[in-house]
């Protein structure tokens, strides 16, 4: 399952691949420049199942499991996490609150105004030949009959576009700017309340919140998402050598395009061959292009790179694609949450501790430094 999945994603990722002249590693079933590896802040001595998947869809891989080897397999138990899915759970005691109960109720009822999933695309793919056959009416314009036709075409279009979400977002906040540039107070704040119900229920742009992945050697590690616009900010909990924590460790710029069929989507989905479709219950998977951080250790020589974000369900990945490097996200449990960040605080602790150490080391090889040339100096008016 998890074979078919990543298969499916690095098929279409692996083209994009750097090649150099220079010496190649391989890595499990690609090659990646060497030139690259000091700069990555995962080290790309990575295995297959790392490859394959970062935080697991469905059981982990043995070499996730629970045991004291904390160097090999991380230092983040996993033995707890054997849902169905292979989702982080959320205890099942966890108390609902009214508030919450009432906002699930609104997101349903939003949702039920629009398609999703795997419709989206077929949805869109209607929508893309109803403007050929509206385009193709109005060449006909002077044939008898065609401004009937052309009516009902555009009748249509318009009654399909009102079930896409990402359309419907992107009209909304188009018509709130006019409204706003015209003066229209009234009339913008009736499209921003109607942009901001179509985006409740646009997947990619409610990702809030704490997700969990396998960042390599480093292990488990936990990035904050959140948004700048329509720009998705990741951020890291919990860092490593190379991108430390409070750094961002990649973007993606989901903005809506209402001129487009793809909607937000800068890249043709992924498409599921029949196996994995029937798997995981969706055959299309959707990525847009983003940008990752790198750097060498000490978060040194830091540069972006073309990444790419691939939606997979309730789960997500991120690809830092000229090194070939994916990470598989999911949601922590409240237990897995507050156990990755009160390690992160004694790493911190360690880290001042040797610091204040280092630092207490110069002064008194500095202080002992200028005591011997007093001595020195005063020796020599003896």
């Amino acid at each position: 399952m998890l074979g078919l999945l990543s298969s499916a994603i690095m098929r279409f990722i692996a083209p994009l691949l750097v090649v150099s002249s220079m010496g190649m590693l391989v890595c499990g079933f690609n090659a990646f420049p060497t030139k690259h590896l000091a700069h990555h802040h995962v080290p790309l001595s990575v295995s297959r199942s790392s490859l394959f998947m970062s935080t697991s869809f469905g059981a982990f891989p043995e070499e996730w499991s629970d045991s004291d080897n904390s160097e090999s397999t991380g230092r983040y138990s996993t033995n707890q996490y054997d849902g169905n899915d292979g989702a982080f759970p959320l205890p099942d005691d966890t108390d609902i609150t009214e508030a919450r109960q009432l906002r699930w109720e609104r997101e349903a009822m939003v949702q039920s105004k629009f398609v999703s999933d795997d419709g989206v695309f077929e949805l869109r793919r209607k929508i893309s030949d109803l403007r050929l056959r509206l385009m193709d009416a109005r060449e006909k314009l002077a044939e008898e009959g065609q401004q009937q036709r052309i009516r009902e075409l555009e009748e249509q279009l318009f009654s399909l576009n009102t079930k896409d979400a990402e359309f419907m977002y992107a009209m909304s906040l188009e018509l709130m700017e006019n409204a706003q540039r015209e003066g229209d107070l009234h009339t913008a704040e009736k499209y921003r309340l109607q942009a901001a119900e179509a985006r409740l229920v646009i997947p990619q742009l409610n990702m809030h919140g704490l997700w969990v992945g396998k960042y390599g050697d480093h292990g488990f590690e936990m990035i904050n998402v959140t948004y700048a616009g329509d720009t998705l900010v990741a951020t890291k909990v919990t860092g490593d050598q190379n991108v430390p924590k409070g750094e961002v460790s990649f973007t993606v710029d989901l903005s809506p395009h209402i001129h487009s069929d793809k909607g937000m989507l800068s890249l043709e989905p992924i498409e599921l061959n029949a196996k994995a479709s029937r798997q995981w219950g969706k055959k299309f998977l959707p990525r847009y292009q983003g940008q990752g951080q790198v750097a060498a250790e000490g978060f040194t020589n830091a540069k972006w790179i073309e990444g790419q974000l691939i939606l997979v369900g309730r789960f997500f990945s991120f690809a830092w694609v000229p090194i070939g490097h994916q990470v598989f996200f999911g949601r922590p449990s409240s237990d897995l949450t507050l156990k990755m960040l009160r390690e992160q605080q004694e790493d911190d602790l360690k880290r001042d501790q040797v610091s204040v150490m280092r630092e207490a080391a110069h002064n008194m090889m500095e202080e002992t430094y200028w005591i011997e040339k007093d001595d020195s100096f005063q020796g020599g008016w003896e």
